[in-house]
């Protein structure tokens, strides 16, 4: 008969071992979030290289220590019935509305800040859809060409032209966000794509793993601030990343059940996910079409219908984003991410190698580490190790691996625009893929080193303490960067302030990056410019026809907006 593999074993170690390992994995933990509550008093320099060599070695140390001293029980000394019972006795959905009850909150408050000036512009946009305009009109001043916009009139990401004001951005989210703006909560959709997002990685898990790769998916997920921090605001990352979730969730079925409805439905969330973030849809939807593809290549008659079904929708995806093309350049192949910056092919992709190197050595290190500290700890070491150990389920590890990975090469290909905030933004529509991979990874470490369900449960305890500093340390750092942004807009939409508003560059707060202005902004109550040049505003005030103007700025010493009031006098006498 032939020799079953070997089983990895660990010899007992003895008491006083047994007695110190635990304490050492939590003390290695508490020294982590010391250095963390140090890094948010600003108390050391470099602190996310230190908070990563303290993760990847000591806490990560301690760990590895545990699982070969054969601490807290984390490995059996003799077989048990382990295999019967489940790694974590917990409801997914009580994490997830855990999750909810922390997103919600958090989302109502970032919207009154700003991190990104993206969210700037798909707000304006929204306005503009809520108000049932496709764009608003043009500011007095807009000029033919957008590169000689003037500076007063310029908002980040947006474009001004004598026939209409608008952002650059896919009508996707802005028309979702816009239904927010409906109901007056636009600090809603998020929060609820975020979670809902969590329920399609518990099915996901589910189906193609185990319940236990499901709920652990969803605990990495919910304690990640990546994941958070992309799950409150007004970015559009939660909702095409849970049309890319919800996509593999109908492949999934798809390829269990070889229903073609299934993967139609799977085609019509990645042709929505085109109206949404365009580049991003396409990566995804060639992993997904080309799973579809090979995986029903051996059913002719399916794979006809899959291959008519995916041209179909993708006719209608590519009408969608020609036609949006149209209505805002008047040119069909001309997108307005490439109007914005006035050329004829969207600037932020490149694939000249010297362009491409130069931003993964500028931004690439800070991307990386910033990813790691962003996740839950080492969730990228437990994703390889299922791509490396997996034997059961190798298309199903395929097909995760392959999303995540082509989504990272892909915006090796944005090399001047790389958007890092406790991990890689451009990556989040493919996080669900990520949080599989390593609750399988983790399952399968458990099962090949015959790990206790008692250990992983300590384990996870102790991580999710240190998780929850890092959430902590997230909501910190969402909170700082935003209140300047967050107090001025207090002070400018008092109703005591009227008129004309110009938006003065702070330290930490940048005017362009926040358009306040209303949709129909000829008849609302403020109008607001960026203060590029004090000299001229005396001189756009008149063009706009008012003698008397309001200077807003943020003072970092008092932690408070500061308003000027400032009268001038127009060449006619005129004034308002």
């Amino acid at each position: 008969m032939p020799k079953s593999a070997p089983v990895e074993t660990l010899q007992p170690a003895t008491a006083e071992t047994r007695n110190a390992s635990p304490w050492s994995f939590a003390g290695a933990v508490g020294i982590y979030l010391l250095a963390l509550f140090l890094r948010a008093s600003h108390r050391f320099v470099h602190s996310d290289i230190l908070l990563l060599v303290l993760q990847y070695g000591l806490v990560l140390g301690s760990a590895l220590w545990l699982l070969y001293s054969h601490k807290i029980n984390l490995a059996r000394q003799e077989k048990d019935s382990r295999e019967t019972q489940p790694l974590l006795r917990v409801n997914p959905l009580a994490v997830i509305a855990c999750f909810a009850l922390v997103a919600i909150p958090l989302s109502w408050f970032a919207v009154r800040g700003l991190v990104n000036p993206d969210e700037s512009g798909y707000s304006f946009q929204a306005r503009i859809y809520r108000s049932g305009r496709i764009m608003a009109d043009p500011l007095i001043g807009a000029t033919s060409s957008v590169k000689a916009t003037p500076a007063e009139l310029h908002y980040a990401n947006h474009i001004l032209r004598p026939f209409g004001w608008f952002p650059k951005f896919p009508p996707g989210w802005p028309l979702v966000l816009s239904l927010g703006y409906l109901i007056s909560a636009r600090w809603l959709p998020n929060a609820i794509f975020g979670t809902l997002q969590l329920v399609v990685i518990a099915a996901i898990g589910s189906r193609w793993f185990s319940r236990d790769a499901g709920t652990l998916a969803v605990v990495f997920a919910a304690l990640s601030p990546f994941y958070l921090i992309n799950s409150v605001g007004m970015m559009s990352h939660a909702l095409c990343a849970l049309l890319a979730a919800a996509a593999c969730l109908c492949l999934c079925v798809a390829l269990s059940t070889r229903q073609v409805r299934y993967f139609a439905a799977m085609f019509a969330c990645l042709a929505c996910m085109f109206q949404v973030r365009p580049y991003t849809a396409f990566v995804v939807t060639i992993v997904m079409a080309s799973a579809a593809i090979w995986l029903t290549r051996d059913n002719r008659k399916l794979l006809v219908q899959v291959v008519v079904v995916g041209a179909l929708f993708g006719a209608i995806a590519i009408a969608g984003v020609l036609a949006y093309n149209h209505t805002y350049t008047g040119r069909w192949l001309v997108s307005p991410y490439a109007e914005a910056a006035g050329v004829d092919a969207p600037p932020e992709l490149s694939l000249n190698p010297v362009v491409v190197l130069r931003g993964m050595a500028h931004s690439g290190p800070f991307m990386l580490w910033e990813t790691l500290l962003g996740s839950f700890p080492f969730l990228h070491l437990l994703a390889a190790y299922a791509v490396i150990r997996e034997d059961r389920y190798r298309r199903e590890v395929a097909i995760l691996a392959a999303l995540y990975v082509a989504l990272v090469l892909a915006y090796l290909l944005h090399p001047e625009g790389y958007a890092v905030f406790f991990g890689e933004r451009f990556h989040f529509e493919a996080f669900f893929a990520l949080v599989l991979l390593a609750a399988r990874g983790t399952g399968l470490l458990a099962e090949r080193w015959q790990i206790r369900r008692k250990g992983i449960v300590f384990a996870l305890l102790v991580l999710g303490v240190l998780q929850i500093g890092q959430l902590g340390y997230a909501v910190h750092v969402l909170s700082r960067r935003g209140e300047p942004y967050r107090k001025i807009r207090e002070a400018v939409e008092s109703p005591d302030v009227s008129g004309l508003i110009f938006l003065h560059d702070s330290p930490g707060f940048v005017a362009q990056h926040l358009n306040l202005n209303h949709a129909d902004w000829r008849h609302a109550s403020r109008i607001y410019l960026v203060d590029a040049n004090p000299e001229s505003r005396q001189q756009w005030a008149c063009r706009y026809g008012f003698s008397q103007w309001i200077v807003a700025g943020y003072d970092p010493s008092r932690e408070k907006a500061v308003l000027d009031s400032e009268r001038g006098q127009c060449q006619d006498g005129t004034g308002q």
